[in-house]
Formats: structure tokens, sequence, C-alpha cells
């Protein structure tokens, strides 16, 4: 397998990842065939609950691999490629789990292998935390100069109430020349975690921080800002203000939406948009097209995308509210910019 990019190393981590939920299905099938468990069956060796060892290492596959995904639909094959200091942290991590994933496999094999559960979970979740550092330190400095978010989407989604604060003095940052070589740089991590709910396990709490950006102050912005399910965010940030998914569809002209299927957000790619030509025309018989909403969409409603290149937007709660804005701030010129906004002679 190569590792000479970000993303053949990325590679490597789904696949070893795999290969651990693989081995510890098998070794927890062997322990159940001998100790006869009555409460539990075939296809769920667990019983009711995820075990934490296949839930971290399901977890930390699908998140590493969602954080480079991003990556690549914005920044594409400079982001994919990489560079040493990137390359150099995920094969140290790699090293680290393909380490711990060995011992698995023996105990899988053995007669009576012992398996260090705890050790195991503590491995995934280490090599998930600086994975995901990684890749978040390549986005910044690949973004640089680029009209794109300054940092990478994934890292502001926050899909549940949990988050993670990781001591400066409990951790070594990785160097280029010493990362997760010999398994020093994590052997003390310590992780404290910080929950509203008692009822979901640790591993689910794991989540680098990585707070937006402060704006600059500007004099309408210091009474303007509204909370959220992805904490306070400034109303009229441009970057922040758009879901991370609508931010693809501006960077990236030449993807388009999914059609029969909903934002992870919630928003419906095609719940606002009608058929009805009057109800979508704007000023000039230009007219609104899904994909305008899509890259538009917001918490709240919708932004105008013909605002970011001022620096600034507003939330406009329905497709009726944004027309008027359209028809009263803008010029044909800038409608006839927008590739999204069809002409009338269409």
């Amino acid at each position: 397998m190569d590792l000479s990019s970000v993303g053949g190393v990325v590679e490597a981590l789904m696949v070893t990842y795999t290969a651990g939920l693989e081995y510890y299905a098998k070794w927890q099938r062997r322990k159940w065939q001998g100790n006869h468990y009555q409460t539990h069956t075939k296809d769920n060796i667990c019983g009711g609950n995820s075990c934490a060892l296949s839930a971290s290492l399901a977890f930390s596959s699908g998140r590493i691999k969602e954080a480079f995904d991003d990556g690549v639909d914005i920044l594409g094959d400079g982001f994919a490629n990489g560079d040493e200091i990137c390359r150099k942290s995920l094969q140290g991590s790699l090293e680290l789990l393909q380490e711990r994933i060995y011992h698995l496999h023996k105990a899988m094999r053995a007669e009576n292998g012992l398996l260090e559960i705890c050790e195991a979970v503590r491995v995934s979740e280490n090599v998930r935390i600086l994975s995901l550092a990684a890749l978040a330190g390549l986005y910044k400095r690949v973004a640089v100069g680029r009209l794109v978010p300054q940092v990478l989407p994934t890292a502001h989604q926050q899909r549940s109430r949990f988050s993670v604060s990781i001591p400066e003095d409990g951790i070594v940052k990785p160097s280029d020349d010493s990362v997760g070589v010999d398994g020093d740089s994590t052997e003390h991590m310590q992780i404290a975690y910080h929950t509203t709910s008692s009822t979901k396990p640790p591993y689910l709490q794991s989540e680098p921080p990585s707070p937006p950006p402060t704006p600059k102050q500007i004099p309408d912005d210091l009474q303007s800002t509204c909370t959220s399910a992805y904490g306070p965010r400034p109303k009229n940030s441009v970057f922040s203000m758009f879901c991370p998914e609508a931010l693809k569809y501006q960077v990236n002209p030449q993807k388009t939406i999914p059609r029969n299927s909903r934002c992870r957000c919630g928003y419906n790619w095609h719940g606002m948009h009608i058929e009805d030509k009057t109800a979508m025309t704007v000023k000039d018989g230009f007219r609104i097209t899904a994909r305008f909403l899509g890259k538009s969409h917001c918490e709240g409603g919708l932004g105008c995308v013909l605002c970011t290149s001022s620096g600034r937007t507003e939330t406009y709660p329905s497709v009726q509210d944004l027309k008027e804005h359209i028809n009263a701030s803008h010029t044909k010129w800038q409608l006839l910019h927008d590739r999204d906004m069809v002409g009338r002679w269409v």
C-alpha cells in the first residue's frame, strides 16, 4: 500500500480499523461459544449495548474518513496528497494502531487468548484524535490564501452534546520526526470528559474541540449573535453561518445536489424549490434554481451567496424573503455571474 500521500495513509488506517473490527468479532464469537452465554445471540455478542472496542473502532474509522473526504471535496488533490508534516503524523498513528491490532490478531488466533480491551480502546481513541488533528492542521495550511473556509468544516459539526478537553500537559504534541513511532507520544495521554448526559459511553465523547475563529468586530455585529446546536457563531460571519454541506457546493461548482435526500442538518435539497417558475423568478427574468437554494441554506433559513464577496450576509427565513432581498440589493450583472441563477433566455 502506497504511504507516500496522505490519502494512502488514510486508506491504510481504514483497512487497519476494519481488520480490527473483524478480529475482535471473531475473538468475541469464540468466547461466546466457549462460555455458552445465554443472554447473548450470535448476531449480538455484546447483548443490548454496543461493545466499547467495536464501537470505538467503527466510530474512529468513520470520523477520520469523513474528515479526509470533506477536505478533498473542498481542496482537491492538494489535500489528498498532503505534506510531510501530516504524512509523518498519520504514519506514526498508523504504526500505533497496527501494533495494537496485531496483538488483537494474536489473541484471536490463540486458543485461550487474553485481550487487553481497555488498552485497545485507548489506542483507538488516541489514533482518532491525533489523526483528526493532523488532517485539520493540513487543511489550514493548504487553505491559506484561498476563498474557502479556513477551518475544516467537519470540525464545526457537533453531532452530540459531548465535548472533550485535552490538557496541554497531558499529551505530547506530534513532531516531524518522532510522532508515534515508539508509542511514547501517546503513552500518557489523558482525556477529560465533560458531558450533559450520563446515558452515552465515554468513547463517543472524545472529539477534539475546534471552535471557529473569532471574526473582526463590525459595529452592526456587536449585538448580532445567535446560539445554535453547533454553539455560538457570529450571525454575519460568512463562512460560519452556512451549513458545512452548503459550503461544499459553493466552492465546487461541479458538485451536483443529491436527489430525494436530505442534508445532515435536515435541509431538504429539493423541498424549497417548486415548479412554479413565476414564484422562483427574480428581477430581469432570472430564476432561482434548487442548487442555488441548496448552497445558500443555513440554520434558520437561507443566506445570500451573492453577498459573500462583501464579507457578510443576513439570514432569510423563506425563499420569498430571499427573493425580495435579491431584487432590492443586487444587479443583473451579479446575477449573471452566478451559474446557479438561470437567465431569462433559458
